[in-house]
């Protein structure tokens, strides 16, 4: 079957990215949130490609069968790239919202830690819940830091394989 398989062609990638409603208006070529996109359009194009040779998309997936999906098996390398940068990024997504959240939720628990109108025992609890908060800061800033350079990787390697896979392509039209 997977010599059967058709990657994604540009064009059809290209209506995708077209197809999306950006809010701030549509992001550069290179940029995170194309590039994401792209590799979600592949991932589209892999399911739609299992449909075409044959999957049942109707099929119901039990409990007791929680393997990978059977369109997985019939990934491209360029499309198992592209799988590993979606991940990535969701990893990098969660983490930036997670420090967004406790750097807004720090300051507070700071000035409740600091009211003298307050008793020893409340302002101690305030002290541990800050202590507590810029810990779990500091642990989701080193995993972002972590999930971005294993973006950055994916990144550059879905990006030389499918230049690779186009360039093949080139070479076999001409």
């Amino acid at each position: 079957m997977l010599a059967l398989r058709r990657p994604a062609p540009a064009d059809f990638l290209a209506r995708r990215l077209a197809a999306i409603d950006w809010r701030d208006g549509i992001p550069e070529t290179n940029s995170r949130w194309a590039l994401v996109e792209t590799c979600r359009a592949e991932l589209e194009w892999v399911d739609a490609e299992w449909r075409r040779l044959g999957g049942d998309a109707a099929t119901p997936r039990s409990r007791s069968n929680q393997g990978p999906h059977p369109a997985e098996s019939l990934r491209l390398p360029h499309e198992h790239a592209a799988a590993r940068l979606v991940n990535c990024h969701l990893h990098v997504d969660v983490s930036g919202w997670r420090i967004r959240t406790l750097a807004r939720r720090l300051p507070a628990q700071r000035r409740a830690a600091r009211d003298e109108a307050q008793s020893v025992s409340y302002r101690a609890a305030w002290i541990n819940a800050a202590a507590g908060t810029l810990s779990d800061l500091q642990d989701y800033r080193r995993r972002r830091a972590l999930a971005w350079r294993a973006f950055l990787a994916a990144a550059t390697e879905y990006r030389h394989l499918r230049a690779q896979m186009e360039a093949a392509a080139e070479r076999k039209a001409a």
